[in-house]
């Protein structure tokens, strides 16, 4: 019984599907791996509003405009009508970041236009679901593409969207761990073909552009990475997929064996110790509060997992099949 929660998703397909964020789960904290990837678990409810909810909402209006030739005004005022209706207690806090989403995206399409950024590109496909075989391993790196462009040569680079508080982020491009990511997807793809291009990532302030606020509200900043670096992000990677899949290996025999509460925690204490950084766990982990302090006081956490109602399985992967663009284009077809 105390580990019928764990059991449950103890199968695991001759084939993984990891990603940079599993990657970076798994690094920044084992248990936070276990419960999210191996374990599924996700939080019962999600925030209506928020910086990921407003990121979320900014890039679907973004992929529609680019993908579709859609109004990107026109997707974000469907998009906050869905959630209005669907969450009517929250109507103060929507109609404020509906407003602030407007102002963002109304903002981006008249500088893209001003600057010409897209002058020199095509948009081939957008959010593309990325998927390359390992090689000597049974695993598929997977990535989400915001958008894919071809340049006039034929060269082919990708744009990621960011929203952010500032271009703090650009300035360290050629150690984000996600674009060496996907630059290594890119070579993996056609290890034959021309060199990798890279991308670049546009920059969204989240900030309204009134008279009290300061430009530039827009960046876009290039990256690309030469071949040592792909060799060592090859790597770097291949040692943490080895990693995932040992740990992955040690959770499925623990399940087979049907191990007591004890011997689950040994496992979950040590080969998946947590990583504990307080002021960063309160705002990035939905584990920290309650769940994991569980997890090492002596209590029945999976029974907590499975009957608390704060919590429910789902695949960490499902957010890739997530298509609110498809709702949004329904609707304007029937308008």
């Amino acid at each position: 019984m105390t580990v019928q929660f764990q059991a449950e998703l103890s199968s695991v397909s001759p084939l993984v599907t990891i990603s940079q964020s599993e990657i970076a789960a798994w690094l920044r904290c084992p248990r936070q791996w276990y419960l999210k990837y191996y374990l599924g678990t996700v939080p019962e409810s999600e925030p209506v509003t928020g910086n990921m909810q407003l990121g979320g909402r900014v890039h679907t209006a973004l992929e529609g405009w680019y993908g579709y030739g859609l109004d990107p005004l026109a997707v974000i005022v469907l998009l906050y009508e869905i959630e209005l209706q669907a969450h009517p207690d929250d109507t103060k806090e929507l109609r404020a970041e509906q407003d602030l989403a407007t102002a963002m995206v109304e903002g981006y399409v008249e500088w893209a236009a001003a600057e010409g950024i897209d002058a020199e590109s095509t948009v081939v496909a957008t959010e593309t679901d990325m998927q390359i075989p390992m090689p000597g391993r049974p695993v598929i790196l997977r990535a989400r593409l915001d958008a894919v462009r071809q340049l006039r040569d034929g060269g082919l680079v990708w744009d990621d969207y960011k929203t952010s508080d500032s271009f703090a982020a650009a300035e360290t491009l050629q150690l984000n761990p996600q674009f060496r990511f996907y630059s290594l997807m890119q070579r993996l793809a056609a290890p034959e073909g021309p060199p990798v291009l890279g991308g670049r990532v546009v920059t969204l302030r989240r900030v309204k552009r009134t008279s009290k606020s300061k430009p530039p509200y827009y960046a876009r900043d290039e990256f690309r990475f030469n071949e040592d670096v792909l060799e060592a992000e090859w790597r770097r990677v291949s040692q943490v997929v080895g990693e995932i899949l040992a740990a992955r290996q040690a959770l499925d025999d623990a399940a087979a064996r049907g191990v007591s509460l004890d011997e689950l925690n040994m496992i979950q204490q040590s080969v998946l110790r947590p990583n504990l950084m307080p002021q960063d766990c309160s705002w990035r982990c939905p584990f920290s509060k309650g769940l994991c302090p569980m997890m090492d006081d002596g209590s029945n956490w999976p029974l907590a997992l499975a009957q608390s109602g704060r919590w429910r399985q789902d695949d960490p992967y499902s957010y890739y099949r997530n298509d609110d663009l498809s709702n949004v284009r329904s609707r304007l077809a029937s308008q």
